[in-house]
């Protein structure tokens, strides 16, 4: 299993604390950089940053196919897959399509066209149609907040539409927050406070932790601050040495783990490389 890890604008480093951290995983055995994006050129541009500050491969996993038509996405990851000789990933999800399962079949058809064809375009899912999708269309497939149990079901719908459409199952990345604080409380909290954002919006990310059984606490906010469950089983947090074995079952079925870093403060670069070092991969 490859090990990558991602640091967000959300963490608000300085863009000199961000550059040493991405050094710093790179040094520690870390296996590729990733970045959320928006819909413009700022994660293309950290991607180029963050590979020639440290020579990993990097990804966007994802940027919304809404944000943009095809061709400037398409535009954008030529320019870093060239500049990055060969080392990049493009992610697209669908955003808020109205028909996403439909209307991403016709926007993967359209950009993959335009882009070379060893780069590699992953697609964000979380339903068992967009699964289908990624599996018979994909050449990875992005998933998020995902319960173990869950990336194996999620695994199998992949599986299933790849043999169908006869080609080989793409691999499956996944997101894994990451909260690591003296404070035990205060890791809870901050890996919380980050899941709740997704949850407890109507919409694509609610049905998904409803599909993994938190029904009860999403019907309730007070209950989906307070339930001890649904943090555990979406990340990883707690004090320094109780983090990596979290991080360890939550990669279970992946073939690339990405180590998704919380900060505890915004700004806080020790913080982050508190993160980096708590879930080092094994040969680190």
């Amino acid at each position: 299993m490859e090990v990558g890890f991602s640091i967000d604008p959300a963490q608000q480093l300085s863009r000199e604390d961000e550059l040493d951290c991405v050094r710093y995983a790179a040094q520690l055995g870390y296996q590729s950089a990733w970045t959320p994006g928006r819909g413009d050129a700022s994660a293309f541009e950290r991607c180029l940053a963050w590979y020639r500050a440290s020579g990993l491969p990097t990804g966007i996993a994802v940027v919304p196919a809404p944000g943009q038509p095809a061709e400037f996405y398409a535009q954008e990851a030529v320019r870093v897959w060239q500049g990055t000789e060969g080392n990049f990933v493009l992610g697209i999800g669908s955003g808020a399509m109205a028909h996403p399962v439909r209307e991403m079949r016709l926007y993967l058809e359209t950009i993959r066209h335009l882009l070379p064809p060893e780069l590699p375009l992953y697609i964000a899912a979380l339903g068992p149609r967009m699964l289908q999708l990624a599996g018979e269309m994909a050449d990875g497939v992005a998933l998020n907040w995902c319960s173990t149990e869950q990336v194996a079901w999620s695994l199998a719908e992949v599986e299933r539409a790849s043999s169908r459409a006869g080609r080989p199952t793409p691999p499956i990345a996944e997101y894994i927050r990451t909260a690591v604080d003296s404070d035990s409380a205060a890791a809870s909290r901050i890996l919380g406070d980050a899941m709740r954002q997704y949850a407890l919006e109507p919409g694509p990310y609610h049905r998904h932790f409803e599909r993994m059984g938190f029904a009860d606490e999403l019907a309730d906010p007070n209950s989906a601050r307070t339930s001890p469950r649904l943090p555990s089983a979406v990340g990883a947090w707690g004090a320094p040495g109780a983090v990596r074995p979290q991080f360890l079952g939550l990669s279970q079925g992946l073939d690339c783990a990405i180590v998704r870093v919380l900060v505890s403060r915004p700004g806080d670069a020790a913080s982050a490389r508190r993160v980096l070092e708590e879930c080092l991969p094994a040969n680190g």
